[in-house]
């Protein structure tokens, strides 16, 4: 059995190929896929060949929808025709899975799928509840964070996770300002109702303090640059807490300086693993709107134009921030 998929070859290079799955063995099901999305920071490093266990060439992704085909006969938990969430799939070329969604068919154990309903869903509902693990990260922070109503909140990075990220704060009665370089990007979070302000205007640290005289009690951190994390966390009230949710692969670019944060006695607290809990919470938000999804959702393609769509991450022109493939016509 043969699938088509997102391969990247090398370093800043991908195509399409075509893969030789393994044969289904009986806890497996083959599944069809459906919807497929980019987690652009995961995705975007792994293409630079920085991300942790990189290894070319590799599939990556780890958003997948897809509808089950076929089902072995130690299979319990899923039957033909159920939708699920997730990215496994085996082959036998030499390619490596940088989690695998990309791929237009998949043979998986059963167990690695997440079943999501036994009824057909609209190209919406997949569409936003295939980002549920990146919008999970955002989830597990704030659970992270102990968060009250009445704090206030320096997310770092108006990207999709800082933007999950502001939605449930303000859901938990949190207000969130974002420290953001990119105006497109605050742009678009004041189209959702989000403060911002840019590290280059001159009047930022004013700004902060109008926004939380008292010092703000958390500092998120999305974006991974020491150089702005290190000048916002004189803005944390004294025994706040600084979230570190980013990815920082440059090494050389991401000291920060612990003696002011140990002179404020601030909690750093980091998450990276995303669990059964936090993705179905996830998914309970995405569905009541409490994550406002299909707004960020910039860039639709067929997955004949897959190459479009990560040209786009690529270069990351022109603005981008949801990037979804459809993988079947009978997702509308």
């Amino acid at each position: 059995m043969k699938a088509k998929a997102l391969v990247f070859p090398k370093a800043n290079t991908f195509e399409v190929q075509e893969l030789e799955l393994d044969e289904p063995k009986e806890t497996d099901v083959v599944v069809k896929t459906l919807v497929t999305a980019i987690s652009p920071g995961t995705e975007r490093w792994i293409l630079r060949g920085k991300h942790i266990g990189t290894v070319f060439p590799c599939v990556p992704g780890y958003h997948r929808i897809s509808v089950v085909e076929e089902c072995g006969s130690a299979v319990k938990g899923l039957t033909p025709g159920d939708i699920v969430y997730g990215s496994a799939c085996r082959w036998k070329d030499k390619v490596h899975s940088m989690w695998g969604a990309h791929i237009e068919k998949a043979v998986a154990d059963w167990r690695n799928f997440t079943y999501l309903s036994s009824s057909w869903l609209s190209r919406l509902e997949m569409e936003t509840l295939t980002f549920g693990i990146i919008a999970a990260v955002a989830t597990r922070g704030i659970r992270f964070l102990e968060v009250k109503e009445g704090n206030t909140m320096i997310i770092i990075g108006a990207g999709f996770i800082g933007l999950c990220a502001a939605q449930l704060a303000l859901y938990h009665g949190v207000r969130p300002l974002f420290v953001e370089i990119d105006e497109r990007r605050r742009q678009f979070a004041g189209s959702l109702g989000l403060q911002s302000v840019s590290p280059e205007d001159t009047q930022m640290e004013k700004f902060i303090k109008d926004f939380s005289p008292s010092g703000v009690d958390i500092l998120y951190d999305t974006a991974g640059n020491a150089e702005t994390t290190d000048r916002l966390v004189k803005f944390v009230r004294r025994q706040g807490k600084i979230l570190l949710q980013a990815q920082y692969f440059d090494k050389e670019k991401c000291a920060i300086d612990l003696d002011q944060i140990k002179i404020r006695e601030l909690t750093i607290k980091t998450t990276i693993y995303v669990g059964k809990d936090d993705l179905q919470e996830t998914f309970s938000y995405i569905r009541r709107r409490i994550l406002n999804i299909p707004a960020m959702i910039t860039h639709r393609f067929e997955s004949e134009e897959i190459l479009k769509g990560f040209q786009v991450l690529h270069t990351n022109q022109p603005f981008n921030l949801g990037i979804v493939f459809r993988w079947d016509k009978r997702v509308e």
